[in-house]
């Protein structure tokens, strides 16, 4: 491993540590994440990924802010969401074969970890409860956002 490498692999170990999403993983699990991601910086405009792609990989978001966007049937491209530092996106590729719901775009600059599918099956083949424990926060994440996307349902009703 050159110094940079160690650098960068300490970075991620470290901002792991500090995202929610891994609050309840051991220093090992961490290490052994740290190891599957990988860090890089977007500038602003940057399209993450398109409605209709097909995807295996989510983000953690570091820095900076993501938006969430559909075009709507007048061609409008419509907001859905943003997030920001120690959200995910892209959770639902690490799931399922389905093409991406929405496009993704970097509304600020962003650094963001990356994680892709192939990656995690590497983890949970390696250590089947660390990718038990990945996968059901998964779960929160995505019962969380469909708790709150019921909500402005009821509150368009």
């Amino acid at each position: 491993m050159t110094p940079d490498t160690i650098r960068s692999f300490d970075r991620i170990e470290h901002i792991l540590s500090e995202l929610t999403f891994f609050e309840q993983f051991s220093h090992d699990e961490i290490f052994n994440f740290a190891n599957q991601l990988s860090l890089r910086s977007f500038p602003t405009q940057s399209v993450l990924f398109e409605e209709g792609d097909i995807g295996d990989y989510l983000f953690f978001i570091v820095s900076g802010q993501i938006e969430v966007r559909l075009e709507s049937h007048s061609n409008t491209n419509l907001v859905l969401a943003r997030f920001g530092p120690s959200s995910s996106i892209g959770e639902m590729s690490l799931i399922d074969d389905y093409p991406r719901s929405a496009t993704i775009i970097v509304s600020k600059p962003s650094e963001l970890l990356i994680l892709s599918r192939k990656r995690l099956d590497t983890i949970c083949e390696d250590n089947p409860r660390t990718g038990l424990k990945f996968m059901k926060g998964l779960a929160k994440t995505l019962s969380s956002r469909l708790r709150k996307s019921n909500g402005r349902f009821v509150d368009i009703a």
